[in-house]
C-alpha cells in the first residue's frame, strides 16, 4: 500500500451520503527514494487522474488549489518528481538515478509507471488517466508507451512535439508581435541569432519576450508570490522548489531538446487527446494539432481552448469541460 506518512485519510461527505472525498499527501517510496505524492477529490468513486508536471521541476505541490475546478469530477493525483519540490527536498543533490541525461530520463520514466500503478492499487482503479503539461506531455508519452495497460487514456496539454520546429514557430510569431509594436531591438536580437542552433541559450532567448502570452504571466505569479521577495530563503519548502529546478534542468534539458513526438510515439495503444491553448506560443498549438494527425491510437483528437501555454489552469472550465467530453465515453 501507498505510505503516505503526512497525513492520514481525511474523509468529507457531502449532502450526498455515498460521495466520500480523499484528501492525502505523503511521501512514498518510488524507485528507492522518498518521493512526494498527494491524492485529492470529492468522490472516491471518480475517474483518477495523474498529472506529470511540467518545468521540468514545476513541482505543484504548493499549489493544490489551482486542481479545485478539477476535482469535481475527478480525483486528483500530483506527484513532485524526482529531483522536484517537496521530492528534492527529501535528497537534495544527493539524489540517485540523475547522473547523466540518459539516467536522468529512464528514471523518471520508470517513476511515473511506479506512481501510476502505486497509486491504482491504493484507490482500487484497473486503470487510471495521464494528464501532462509540457515536459510531462514527454514524461507521458515514454509511460503510455511501455505501460499502456495502467491507462484509459494519455492527455496533453501545452503539449511538447519537436524543441527546434517549436523554436522556430515561436520566432515567427515573436517576429509577427514585435514588428506590430515596432521593438527593433528584438527584432535585431532574433536577426542576430538566426543562424545559431536551436539548442544556442542566445538563440533561444532572442524570442523570449514574446514566450508568454498575459494570461499566462499572470498564472506564473502564483509561483512568484510562492517565492517571496528577493533574497529567497534558504531553507524549507521554497528553497526546495527553487534548488529543485537547478538541480533537474541541466540534466533533463538535453532529452527535451533532442525528443521528437512522432519518432518516439508514431502509434499509442490507448487514446490520446491533447487540449491546448490556442495561444500557446511556448509549445505552438499548430505544432501539437499537427502531431495529433499523424498519430496512430484508439481514439484521439485536438481540441483548442482559449488561452496559452497553462490554459489547463486559466481556462480551466473549459479544460475540465473537454475532458470530460473525451473520457466520459471511456468511464462507461
Amino acid at each position: 500500500m501507498l505510505a503516505l506518512a503526512a497525513l492520514p485519510l481525511l474523509p468529507t461527505r457531502s449532502a450526498d451520503a455515498e460521495e466520500v472525498g480523499i484528501d492525502e499527501t505523503g511521501f512514498a517510496r518510488i524507485g528507492g527514494v522518498d518521493q512526494w505524492i498527494g491524492i485529492q477529490g470529492r468522490d472516491r468513486k471518480k475517474p483518477v487522474i495523474l498529472y506529470l508536471h511540467g518545468g521540468p521541476a514545476e513541482a505543484q505541490s504548493p499549489f493544490l488549489k489551482e486542481f479545485l475546478p478539477w476535482q469535481h469530477d475527478f480525483t486528483v493525483v500530483n506527484w513532485d518528481q524526482r529531483g522536484s519540490g517537496k521530492t528534492y527536498g527529501k535528497s537534495g543533490a544527493s539524489t540517485p538515478g540523475m547522473d547523466t541525461p540518459e539516467s536522468a530520463l529512464e528514471r523518471l520514466i520508470q517513476d511515473a509507471i511506479e506512481v501510476a500503478a502505486t497509486v491504482s492499487k491504493r484507490l482500487q482503479k484497473r486503470k487510471i488517466v495521464l494528464v501532462g503539461q509540457s515536459w510531462g506531455t514527454i514524461l507521458g508519452l515514454h509511460a503510455v508507451k511501455r505501460r499502456p495497460d495502467l491507462f484509459h487514456a494519455l492527455v496533453g496539454t501545452g503539449q511538447f512535439v519537436n524543441w527546434a520546429r517549436g523554436l522556430e514557430e515561436l520566432e515567427r510569431l515573436a517576429r509577427l508581435e514585435a514588428a506590430e509594436a515596432h521593438d527593433e531591438e528584438t527584432l535585431k536580437s532574433l536577426d542576430q541569432a538566426a543562424s545559431l542552433a536551436p539548442t544556442d541559450m542566445q538563440r533561444v532567448m532572442a524570442s523570449a519576450k514574446y514566450r508568454m502570452i498575459r494570461a499566462d504571466l499572470d498564472y506564473l505569479k502564483i509561483q512568484q508570490d510562492f517565492i517571496g521577495p528577493p533574497p529567497p530563503p534558504t531553507a524549507g519548502d521554497v528553497a526546495d522548489w527553487i534548488e529543485g529546478g537547478r538541480f533537474s534542468l541541466p540534466k533533463l534539458l538535453p532529452a527535451i531538446f533532442s525528443f521528437d513526438a512522432l519518432t518516439v510515439a508514431p502509434e499509442l495503444r490507448v487514446p490520446f487527446f491533447v487540449i491546448q491553448g490556442q495561444d500557446d506560443h511556448v509549445t505552438p498549438a499548430v505544432l501539437a494539432r499537427e502531431y495529433v494527425s499523424q498519430v496512430k491510437a484508439p481514439r484521439k483528437a485536438f481540441t483548442p481552448i482559449p488561452g496559452g501555454h497553462f490554459a489547463c489552469f486559466t481556462r480551466s472550465k473549459e479544460f475540465v469541460s473537454a475532458l470530460r467530453e473525451h473520457l466520459d465515453p471511456l468511464m462507461t
